[in-house]
């Protein structure tokens, strides 16, 4: 990823962007509880307090896992194994019971700083920070942590938190029991607590070691005091033609958010493969010193958080996308927001300012509302993967391209018309997905009974970064095997929503909300898909497959009503069309046939309903509302018999004998099958009326 870096540490340097430079040693604390340890100048204990979480975010440690100042990691002082002592201290922990001393300190037997833990908290305490003046408070620290002998300090540490453990059990209880495994060596299963050591009397020093100013303090001391020392003479040039030496040390380490770090590149020496080439570390890739520690600093500032939804954001468990223009204003675009979703219900009416087409409008009309001096030309966006199975430090570039302000702003709504690209859906409302969500829709895989297909691995006919390529230019080929997928993946819930969402189970609709949402973000993404094509809804919503589709949605709903009607609501398990849903995937003439000869009686039948009922309303064996109800549906019978005439009409003359549905027809079948149909040229008229008259009103 030093590529991406590179180029965002020249765009900030451009911007006259200052961006804040760690040194490489000077490391964040680990997430979770951290506690502040006070130390009088004797050495001894005088406070311990569980640190703030903003706080902590805020201060560093010198040094590496082994041996680190003033922060390193020690472990609670007693181990416990036995399931009554471990239930005790979690009853204690949740406040089920109360405390007993006596019993605590019975509990406390078997000391748990092994020989190894205490040769570890030895070094740490006679670490020292290189560079730092000796009037500083981080010197005077150091200068009582190395007189501090490790059993004094253990004892000093046990002494305080007995005194106070009742002031906050909580805080405290984990910096003495250590709730252990009985399978595990003990000297293997000591726990961890990380601490950081203070000055008691900080006051002539201008304040405490763990607070923002003296961080920064000491990270400067860091820097000048790398840069004072002598650095050999070369002639060597790095990748970017900048002057160059070896270091022998691995590349610089970013914690991005909680649980994901990046390493700018990733060739450990201690992996021997990395030796077939002859080169590890810094060598694999030649890059200067300050080069490295600028495209480092450049990446920890496109991933702060106050950049959460403008540069960066979170996608998958593993994997965060980066945007960023080459002009970079005071209150920049929020580029990234038009590649994913904010995260809330974007189904929900509260949430209309999620949804891509009000993210899209926001983003353009920020984007032309730039003065010209601040306008991009060209916008990065890259994306870095975890690597699995560790998913710990190592990251890849997955996805990286360079797009020009007028293709992403012409890609918008290009988007925005192809997902639009669909004719009405009666029964759910459409939702334009973000081009990181279409992965999500391509790889779900539905059965015939509605439900998702869960498989013991996770199906990947798309990667989420492809959703960025469909947006901004995806070749025809990766946009065909994607509706390949859609189609093969969807069928089963399309057949299911088609044949169930007019029917009741109970009291409740046979085709659940959930169910309904996801075909109304299907939808779209088909209609996208064939956009792609310069396939238009004008053009194919005329062309054989959607008005078979349409076919099957009018056999359907006659089948319907007829066992409504005659059989009194005994309706078999499956409707005519929908049982020649996926012959006509395949054979369109044969499943018409065979469809033909199915819906026979209930034709015939429909004929005589609809003229009957429609010329004759009297029936003496049936109440008003009963002949009223039946009126109703001679009415919807006479209009499906009118649509069943008129799509077989246009479908005489488009079908051949040879006929084959490929990709880009099944979508069109899919969309025709659940689209709503025209309604009557009698509706229409009245519709149109009725709008003339408000207009003259």
């Amino acid at each position: 990823m030093i590529n991406e870096t590179f180029r965002l540490k020249e765009v900030l340097e451009e911007n006259g962007i200052q961006t804040k430079l760690w040194h490489d040693d000077y490391k964040v604390l680990p997430g979770g509880n951290n506690y502040r340890i006070w130390l009088s100048n004797e050495g001894n204990v005088a406070k311990i307090e569980l640190m703030d979480k903003e706080l902590a975010k805020i201060c560093r440690k010198y040094g590496n896992n082994q041996q680190a100042f003033p922060a390193f990691n020690i472990a609670p002082l007693y181990r416990i194994t036995d399931d009554e002592g471990k239930t005790y201290c979690k009853n204690l922990l949740e406040e089920k019971e109360k405390v007993d001393f006596l019993r605590l300190k019975a509990m406390c037997e078997n000391d748990n700083w092994s020989t190894n833990l205490r040769k570890k908290v030895e070094a740490c305490l006679r670490k020292s920070i290189p560079g730092v003046p000796e009037d500083s408070a981080i010197y005077s620290l150091m200068q009582i942590c190395g007189k501090i002998e490790v059993t004094h300090f253990r004892d000093s540490f046990e002494d305080w938190v007995w005194k106070n453990l009742q002031n906050d059990l909580k805080a405290f209880l984990p910096l003495l029991i250590h709730p252990g495994n009985p399978n595990k060596e003990p000297d293997k299963d000591i726990g961890s607590v990380s601490v950081m050591f203070d000055l008691k009397d900080w006051e002539p020093y201008g304040g405490p070691i763990a607070n923002e100013k003296t961080t920064n303090q000491i990270n400067q001391w860091l820097l000048t005091d790398t840069a004072n020392k002598d650095q050999p003479k070369t002639e060597l040039v790095d990748a970017f033609g900048d002057p160059y030496f070896v270091m022998d040390k691995p590349m610089p380490r970013v914690k991005l958010i909680q649980g994901f770090e990046a390493v700018l590149r990733s060739m450990f020496r201690e992996q021997p493969c990395q030796f077939r080439y002859g080169n590890a570390d810094d060598r694999s890739y030649p890059i200067s010193r300050e080069n490295r520690d600028s495209t480092q600093a450049a990446l920890e500032w496109i991933s702060k958080p106050e950049n959460e939804k403008i540069t960066w954001r979170k996608i998958e468990n593993s994997a965060m996308l980066f945007a960023y223009p080459d002009k970079l204003p005071k209150v920049p675009p929020k580029i990234v927001s038009l590649f994913a979703p904010s995260g809330e219900n974007r189904q929900s009416e509260e949430f209309v300012e999620s949804r891509f087409e009000a993210v899209a409008k926001d983003f353009l009309t920020t984007l032309d509302g730039l003065p010209p001096k601040d306008k991009p030309k060209n916008i990065h966006v890259f994306a870095l993967q975890q690597i699995p199975p560790a998913l710990s430090n190592r990251a890849k570039v997955v996805y990286t391209r360079n797009i020009a302000r007028d293709d992403l702003v012409k890609a918008a709504n290009d988007w925005q018309d192809g997902c639009h690209n669909v004719p009405k859906i009666s029964f759910v409302r459409p939702l334009t997905p973000f081009p990181i969500e279409a992965s999500k829709i391509v790889n779900k895989v539905w059965k015939l009974d509605g439900t998702q297909a869960d498989g013991k691995s996770a199906v990947k006919v798309m990667q989420y970064y492809e959703g960025m390529d469909l947006l901004i230019n995806a070749p025809q080929n990766s946009v065909l095997r994607i509706l390949r997928g859609v189609n093969a993946n969807w069928l089963g819930l399309v057949k299911f929503v088609g044949n169930n969402f007019r029917r009741k189970t109970g009291n409740k609709d046979a085709v659940s909300l959930q169910q309904k949402n996801e075909i109304g973000m299907l939808v779209p993404l088909l209609g996208l898909l064939l956009h792609k094509f310069k396939i238009l809804k004008e053009d194919y919503m005329q062309e054989t497959a959607f008005l078979i589709g349409q076919i099957l949605q009018v056999s359907d709903r006659l089948h319907l009503l007829y066992c409504e009607i005659v059989r009194k609501g005994d309706i078999p398990p499956q409707l005519a069309g929908n049982g020649m849903f996926v012959t006509a995937t395949e054979m369109p003439v044969r499943a018409l046939a065979v469809l033909g000869t199915r819906m026979n009686p209930y034709i015939s039948w429909a004929n005589q309903y609809s003229y009957i009922k429609g010329t004759d309303q009297k029936d003496n064996e049936k109440s008003k509302a009963e002949e009223d109800k039946n009126v109703d549906k001679s009415a919807l019978v006479g209009w499906l018999i009118g649509h069943y005439r008129r799509l077989m009409t246009q479908l005489q003359s488009k079908l051949t004998e040879n006929m084959r549905f490929g990709e880009l027809e099944k979508a069109q079948l899919f969309i025709g099958y659940l689209a709503k149909l025209p309604e009557s040229e009698k509706k229409q008229a009245n519709e149109q009326s009725n709008e003339q008259e408000n207009q003259n009103e």
